[in-house]
């Protein structure tokens, strides 16, 4: 077996070579958007190994060569400021999860090889749209099952990407809570109560916006279930937990936004304390929820209303 080093673009690969295949173990130097290539040293890169780029805080976007067979245990783990992953659409052996804490990672878009053609196959789901679910899947599901490339978009795994949310949304809002306890967790947010509700909700409401965003093959009834669940978590509620999620997280992004507004979660009685919270930040979503205020709650002059202090 051969280890060496290999440059490119101000990155430097560590490999190890056997039989004329490349194991990548680790890299040098930093890099926000990182291509992976197809062979080093005259053999092709095959596998990513076990901790390969284990809490690389300057990784933002990764691709990955068709070559690719394996990925390792926690390869990018802890990527904190990882926000998408490019791969090929087949089978890979995946070691234990591979994305753990990579809390940022948005998209894991899977690229059909050219042999392949472009067109989607029987069932299968658009790739953009697969996309967030299946980063989802990665990072938030909690079930390893999940993350099955080959089947990522099919009918059967949106069906059970779907049962496992529902598991997820279902799930009382103190379940956990014991075991963090138990297990002698010192950080005192992992102990706080009243926190540790809050954080669940919140990641509750992530799925449901997620679901709702990304929509394809989505049961009219589950899409309900989601529904409800964001407006009884609005602001005024007695929890407000989807008002937190979408200021704190999607307030740059209309798609978000407007959805949040579509499902009647911005009302003539919480709006004031909307803007309120917006302050000086967000001004885009700050005017559309003053349009929809003119526009859909029926009062009010939009003009004047950019005069109020809020």
């Amino acid at each position: 077996m051969e280890e060496g080093k290999w440059k490119t673009d101000g990155v430097v690969f560590r490999y190890q070579k056997s039989r004329g295949n490349v194991a990548i173990l680790g890299m040098e130097g930093s890099a926000a958007r990182l291509r992976i290539p197809e062979s080093i040293d005259g053999g092709q890169v095959t596998e990513i190994c076990k901790k390969a780029f284990f809490n690389c805080r300057s990784l933002r976007q990764i691709w990955l060569p068709d070559s690719l067979e394996e990925v390792g245990s926690w390869a990018f783990a802890h990527c904190v400021n990882l926000e998408r992953v490019e791969l090929p659409w087949k089978t890979l052996r995946m070691g234990k999860d591979p994305f753990l804490g990579s809390e940022r990672l948005g998209e894991i878009f899977l690229r059909r090889r050219e042999e392949e053609g472009e067109k989607e196959g029987p069932g299968q789901a658009d790739s953009a749209q697969i996309a967030p679910l299946l980063a989802a899947a990665a990072v938030r599901m909690e079930d390893p099952h999940l993350f099955s490339l080959k089947d990522a978009g099919s009918a059967g795994w949106i069906r059970r990407w779907d049962a496992r949310m529902l598991v997820l949304l279902r799930e009382p809002d103190a379940s956990g809570f014991e075991k963090n306890v138990l297990t002698g967790e010192e950080d005192y947010a992992s102990t706080d109560f009243e926190r540790f509700v809050r954080e669940k909700r919140k990641a509750k409401a992530r799925l449901a916006f997620l679901r709702l965003r990304y929509s394809c093959g989505l049961p009219e009834e589950i899409r309900k279930e989601l529904e409800a669940y964001l407006t009884e978590h609005t602001k005024g509620c007695a929890s407000e937990e989807s008002w937190q999620v979408l200021l704190e997280e999607y307030g740059e992004e209309p798609a978000y936004y407007r959805l949040f507004a579509g499902l009647g979660c911005v009302t003539a009685e919480n709006l004031d304390g909307m803007l309120r919270d917006i302050g000086e930040n967000y001004p885009e979503m700050k005017a559309y929820f003053m349009r929809y205020r003119e526009e859909k709650l029926g009062y009010g002059d939009f003009f004047s209303s950019l005069s109020l202090d809020f």
